[in-house]
């Protein structure tokens, strides 16, 4: 996925939080609205395709492009959430 899309997908994020006014939310519980919105086509393994973009950006250390994202290393796996920008 583009930088750019990345950073539009962003932006879906932090309204989607806003608007549930939730104070965290795992990636599967974000893919409905994000494949509703065309960035994904479909779901598997509850919010794996996220989970996927998120390990490619941490890899070529872009989370920066994704600011409500959260990254927590566990043992074997990494835990990811999301939690809305305060501006």
């Amino acid at each position: 996925m583009e930088d750019a899309t990345i950073v539009k997908m962003g932006y879906a994020i932090q309204q989607y939080l806003e608007k549930s006014n939730i104070p965290s939310a795992k990636p599967k519980e974000l893919m409905e609205s994000l494949i509703a919105l065309g960035f994904f086509e479909k779901d598997h393994r509850e919010g794996q395709p996220l989970r996927n973009i998120l390990r490619d950006l941490d890899e070529s250390n872009k989370l920066y492009l994704l600011p409500q994202v959260e990254k927590e290393m566990k043992a074997q796996n990494i835990w990811w959430s999301f939690e809305p920008v305060k501006f």
